[in-house]
């Protein structure tokens, strides 16, 4: 389906893909807005009642707001060819859902390395200040902070390590569509400041739930990882966390 309605593929390509992310992301972010603003469910927020300050909460938005409407269309345009080179086609036949599920898996797994390695590489301390203290600057979390970052971590911590799994398996349009949702829901669970056990983040023990990525930032120290704890317990760099929490859960049998 490759031309539809005078349309170009290009054209269909990159917007589809612009809508993809824009929609998921404030849409849910304007849900925790509205938890946020009315204290909702505070048995499960991690910090209570605490919110950023309102200064870092403008920044952010505004920042966000120009990187989605005017940098991000005008970027994916001129990846387009990156993304027809690797076959990432619109005019490929739609796959099956066991294609789309393997490929997400894979992508999982291609983003739980990059990410993780990325970002412990931007907390060493020779480069931590210039780059990566810009998203440590909210140490309280809410939906907003996942995208708050410098754009040299954008491109290498979040951008190259989400999209490179749909360039490896020369994957359809739709099922990197479906995986820019998932990917959006899960960093957005991990940075909403909510900790719900029945998040489908937080069933699976290799997964951990949004208290780890809380953790690290209100104390700026481990657990790197994304999706899975994979590389944290290889590197042994959730240690803090986990005696944290065994702390906390002392605490609440007292």
């Amino acid at each position: 389906y490759g031309e539809q309605n005078g349309y170009s593929s290009k054209l269909q390509f990159v917007f589809m893909t612009w809508l993809t992310h824009f929609a998921t992301y404030w849409f849910l972010n304007f849900i925790l807005m509205i938890w946020y603003q009315n204290d909702l469910f505070m048995k499960y927020r991690i910090q209570g009642k605490s919110l950023p300050p309102w200064k870092i909460v403008k920044e952010c938005l505004t920042n966000e707001l120009i990187s989605h409407l005017i940098i991000q269309p005008i970027a994916i345009w001129y990846a387009y060819p990156i993304f027809m080179y690797y076959h990432v086609d619109m005019s490929a036949s739609i796959p099956d859902l066991f294609t789309i599920i393997r490929d997400i898996i894979i992508f999982i797994g291609f983003n739980d390395t990059m990410f993780f390695w990325a970002h412990r590489t931007l907390h060493h301390k020779s480069i931590y200040k210039y780059i990566h203290k810009h998203h440590h600057r909210f140490k309280v979390n809410i939906g907003i902070a996942a995208e708050f970052s410098h754009p040299i971590e954008d491109l290498f911590a979040n951008t190259i390590p989400t999209m490179i799994g749909a360039l490896v398996m020369n994957s359809h349009p739709i099922t990197l569509w479906l995986w820019i949702i998932l990917r959006i829901c899960e960093t957005l669970e991990a940075h909403s400041g909510y900790d719900f056990p029945y998040s489908p983040f937080h069933f699976f023990s290799w997964q951990g739930g949004s208290a780890r990525h809380d953790f690290h930032h209100s104390h700026n120290v481990g657990c790197y990882g994304s999706f899975t704890i994979f590389w944290d317990w290889i590197c042994g760099t959730d240690k803090q966390f986990l005696e944290w929490k065994k702390g906390q859960n002392v605490k609440k049998e007292d």
